[in-house]
């Protein structure tokens, strides 16, 4: 009798994104789009960055019909049963008379759906058959909100975010899509993060989502969410290691153009307490989001040393360890017990008429601090 050999269940999820965006058509009559490679170059640079997530990317831009349908049932053969796939299409998207769904690729006719494009069922079709059970959708496109029309079924465990409903149209810039740039920047910033542990999850990007297409782009479509037999809460990345700035009010105006600078170097920032809400345990949440911090700057004036909440602040990033960074942007007398508990922390001398030069220290200064493991 043979031996028969078991192969071993593999225990490690695998995350797949497969990142497809379409912005030149051969079709004159298809307009060409703006910022489409933009959009995926910059989800592609979020979900590749290991500090963030740990996605194995394709990227698929400006194909034809038939190599994106290639793709799409690539990753779906590849991916097994606890794996993640994530799927993005940024490009154009419309609906026949019968209200189906297509996705235009670069050789597409807009005359000729059912034959040129790929219909959104084609990509469900592919969900159906995958061994895969976790899948994330994202469509930035016009009318993106009939995806799920007539289809054949809807695969367990699917949650997708559309631009608009399905008869609004998706803005687009030369930046990116207005729907894209939105997720990236939340996908980027520690506010999301509602609960401060660490994790960007599916339900807090939609809240994000939501409230700032209330802010920015009242009048540039719907966004849509979409669930279907999910257990719990999707993670889709870690929330990004901001800088904790602690300050007084009256430095407001030279906070929030630093911490612009620090943004514009990809240095996230926490800088007030937005997220907290009425009836929230304001230092619980406070305290998570300083013990997840990249650093805490301390921005040292004369008034901070009378704040309760700043010196609390402060002495909670002592006590974990977190990287405390004092920068001086007043002369003043320092008091005594101050000196004696953290003056051993070298302070920057900030130089308001040589605001960028400043700025530019604090910045080498974050990214010199190695990165550690978060943790609860």
């Amino acid at each position: 009798m043979g031996i028969v050999y078991e192969t071993p269940k593999r225990q490690v999820k695998t995350k797949h994104a497969l990142l497809i965006g379409i912005e030149k058509f051969v079709d004159p009559a298809v307009t060409d789009l703006l910022g489409v490679k933009s959009d995926v170059d910059k989800f592609n640079k979020l979900l590749s960055d290991p500090s963030f997530s740990d996605f194995a990317v394709t990227r698929v831009t400006n194909k034809k019909t038939r190599e994106v349908k290639k793709s799409i049932s690539q990753v779906c053969e590849q991916a097994d049963e606890d794996d993640v796939i994530f799927f993005f299409y940024a490009g154009h998207g419309l609906k026949d008379q019968d209200r189906s769904y297509f996705l235009l690729c670069s050789d597409s006719e807009g005359d000729y759906l059912d034959a040129t494009c790929i219909e959104a069922d084609f990509v469900l079709s592919q969900f159906r058959k995958s061994k895969c059970r976790n899948f994330i959708v994202i469509i930035d496109s016009c009318y993106s909100g009939a995806f799920f029309n007539n289809n054949r079924g809807i695969p367990n465990g699917l949650v997708a975010l559309t631009a608009c409903n399905e008869n609004e149209v998706a803005q687009e810039t030369p930046e990116g899509g207005v729907f894209s740039n939105i997720i990236i920047n939340g996908l980027r910033s520690e506010y999301v993060d509602a609960d401060r542990d660490g994790k960007i999850t599916f339900s807090e990007l939609f809240d994000y989502i939501t409230a700032q297409f209330e802010l920015q782009a009242p009048k540039f479509g719907t966004p849509r969410k979409w669930e279907w037999n999910v257990h719990e809460d999707i993670c889709l990345v870690n929330s990004p290691r901001p800088v904790f700035v602690s300050y007084k009010r009256s430095q407001a105006k030279f906070v929030k153009r630093l911490s612009k600078t620090l943004n514009q170097q990809e240095i996230a920032t926490f800088v007030d307490q937005e997220k907290i809400r009425l009836g929230d345990d304001w230092k619980k949440l406070l305290g998570k989001t300083i013990k997840n911090s990249r650093a805490f700057l301390f921005v040292v004036s004369e008034d901070i040393m009378h704040s309760k909440v700043a010196m609390w602040e402060l002495a909670f990033a002592h006590k974990h360890g977190v990287p405390i960074l004092p920068v001086v942007v007043e002369e003043f007398q320092i008091h005594a017990m101050f000196e004696e508990k953290y003056g051993h922390y070298n302070r920057l001398h900030f130089d308001q008429a040589n605001f960028e030069k400043s700025a530019g220290v604090i910045v080498d200064h974050v990214k010199a601090i190695r990165m550690v493991s978060q943790t609860g």
